[in-house]
């Protein structure tokens, strides 16, 4: 609302006295007139005093209500296909997306808010996800190359690198904010790795070099993450999850594998551990009504362990199921 030069000053005073009432900031109040908020606060605190103040709290809190209301209306009409689509593995956007297709009438914005504060699991789009195995390869490539100090092959990569890779990494990279002459470097760099290796098939990498590499070179680049641009070259725990471990990668692309790591698997507990750890962390969180959340796992674990219970670390939990979420679904059916 903006007022006009034609109200008294009691009329603006009164409005902005009612404005207050009905839930707006001060701040916004304040813009709409012309004047401080703290001028608004001071006028509000004259005319309309605890009355204003009261009449905001009710106004809010029957807002509240009313959306807490059709959150649950929501829910009850639509919350069981939502659950069965989070144990399929469906992302919320992608379920508030399905729902939007299948039921036109559902308001989208209603649908997000009532899933978000549902205690549904979701499972969430992960930065692996985001990058095809092709562009996760070249990222072993680039990292290869510059342990090599290797010239960028610019030649090699025009001809032999497909445009659909190469048109995916300039994506990532530009969204990155990276320049074109450093899109052009990472490109010709793959591409000399990659004639290195048909020259040298020995020629490998370690999994613990590739991430050093990666970290240092993501700053040198400036390829820092920010909301909606994830950096690439992706991280070892990345690789690994897609490929199904380090030297797993490697084999895909025909490098040489190294050795020196531990092998997959369970090592130091059971399956059934892992699933009696999460599912005792999950009593444990609805006990604390805290959220189940995986730092809050790792804090748990610290208490276990201080208490004399040794138990599997976020990490491992992780590897194991995937991702947090997926651990989640495991033990909650």
């Amino acid at each position: 609302m903006t007022t006009t030069p034609d109200l008294s000053r009691e009329q603006r005073e009164a409005a902005m006295v009612e404005r207050y009432a009905d839930g707006e900031t001060l701040d916004t109040i304040g813009q709409s007139f012309g004047i401080t908020r703290e001028r608004v606060r001071q006028i509000i605190a004259k005319v309309g005093g605890t009355n204003a103040e009261e009449s905001r709290k009710k106004r809010i809190a029957a807002r509240e209500a009313a959306t807490r209301a059709a959150h649950e209306a929501f829910l009850t009409e639509y919350g069981d296909m939502a659950r069965h689509m989070a144990k399929r593995g469906v992302t919320r956007p992608d379920a508030v997306l399905k729902l939007q297709a299948l039921y036109p009438g559902i308001d989208v914005d209603l649908a997000e808010e009532a899933l978000k504060g549902s205690n549904i699991v979701f499972s969430k789009a992960q930065a692996d996800d985001i990058f095809s195995k092709e562009a996760l390869a070249a990222a072993i490539w680039f990292l290869l190359g510059s342990d090599r100090s290797l010239a960028p092959d610019r030649e090699w990569a025009a001809v032999n690198l497909d445009l659909s890779l190469i048109s995916e990494l300039r994506t990532a990279l530009q969204s990155a904010e990276a320049t074109p002459d450093d899109v052009a470097t990472i490109l010709g760099v793959i591409g000399a790795a990659q004639k290195h290796v048909s020259e040298d098939p020995a020629a490998s990498i370690t999994g613990a070099r590739y991430q050093e590499l990666r970290d240092e070179l993501v700053v040198a680049f400036g390829l820092v993450s920010r909301q909606g641009a994830f950096p690439w070259p992706p991280t070892r725990q990345t690789v690994m999850k897609r490929f199904g471990g380090w030297n797993e990668a490697l084999e895909a692309m025909g490098i040489g594998t190294t050795r020196q790591g531990r092998s997959k698997g369970l090592l130091k507990f059971t399956r059934e551990e892992y699933d009696d750890a999460v599912s005792d962390f999950c009593f444990h969180a609805t006990a604390a009504e805290t959220n189940a959340t995986y730092a809050a796992y790792d804090d748990w674990v610290k208490q276990e362990l201080a208490a004399g219970r040794s138990r599997p670390s976020g990490a491992s939990v992780r590897n194991i199921y995937r991702t947090w979420a997926d651990a989640l679904r495991s033990v909650k059916g």
